[in-house]
């Protein structure tokens, strides 16, 4: 029926190349219908029982976000009906984030997002997933068009200098056998074009690498967390599953202590063995608040 009922509607919404030259009388789609749209092939990412129809739908959904942005107002526009997209935006409200995954018959994912602008004349940067190309991701800047793949659930604004950089924490699930979580930084060049990465962390080992990534097992809970009245950011400390530290990071797990960063003269600064028995609020960082929204909605068993 959903299929259906998108074939149905792809005129309508002029997503296909054929209805990119409908008559010129032909009335726009209202935001509220293009979101019915999203809403189908958001709906058919997550539960279609092929590879091909979820891929369909996830290429869908990039067209119907292209055209839904061009329009008066969209920026406003919430979207709060796509429960399988991620959307964040910063406290300044200069622009917002959309991500979504595609999950593979393999067990592994695919990213897509979109960067939309809040100004006048409609302005968006598709981010593509080349992730998974990478050899050294933690040690490189890319652009929107060569994104790390990762759906973002806070957006942290910091400012250095004239620059303001947004840090970025992104969930990625990554394969069968491990997830990833990502500190990554956003930022803008002098063209306005958005840049991830950058050499903002100052490591305890003196490295300072362009964005931190934690690889875990999957079946383990790992937290990353924002205290904004002390300007850190807390997160579990990993070690190999029996308690070893190694490079097999699939198998790593929290082993109940805590490491953050703490934003000191424009940079991200390292803090190991958070002891929070003796901090001020008495709260362990990473249970202060639930996760509203769902990073990840698993796939119905087909």
């Amino acid at each position: 029926m959903h299929y259906l009922l998108i074939s149905l509607m792809l005129p309508l919404l002029s997503l296909t190349a054929a209805a990119e030259v409908r008559p010129a009388d032909s009335p726009e789609p209202t935001l509220q219908q293009y979101e019915q749209a999203l809403m189908l092939f958001s709906d058919s990412l997550i539960n279609a029982s092929s590879e091909e129809q979820r891929a369909a739908a996830s290429m869908q959904m990039i067209k119907v976000l292209s055209r839904a942005f061009r329009q008066p107002g969209s920026y406003d526009y919430p979207f709060e009906q796509l429960q399988s997209v991620a959307i964040v935006r910063p406290a300044d409200n200069k622009f917002r984030i959309l991500t979504w995954q595609l999950a593979f018959d393999n067990g592994t994912y695919r990213y897509y997002g979109v960067i939309q602008m809040n100004q006048p004349e409609p302005q968006i940067f598709p981010l593509v997933d080349y992730g998974s190309f990478y050899e050294n991701p933690d040690s490189i800047i890319v652009d929107h068009d060569r994104w790390i793949g990762a759906l973002y659930y806070n957006i942290i604004p910091q400012s250095a200098g004239k620059k303001t950089y947004y840090t970025l924490f992104g969930w990625n699930a990554n394969n069968v056998i491990s997830n990833k979580k990502l500190i990554d930084i956003l930022w803008f060049d002098e063209e306005g074009k958005p840049k991830l990465g950058y050499p903002i962390f100052e490591m305890i080992k003196g490295v300072s690498p362009t964005r931190i990534i934690f690889e875990y097992k999957k079946d383990a809970t790992m937290s990353l967390t924002y205290i904004p009245e002390e300007l850190t950011i807390y997160y579990d400390h990993l070690v190999q599953l029996g308690g070893k530290e190694t490079d097999f990071k699939f198998d790593q797990v929290p082993d109940g202590t805590l490491e953050g960063f703490i934003w000191k003269k424009g940079k991200w600064h390292q803090i190991e063995m958070i002891d929070y028995e003796k901090r001020e609020e008495g709260d362990v960082p990473n249970v202060i608040e639930e996760q509203k929204q769902p990073l990840y909605r698993p796939l119905q068993p087909r």
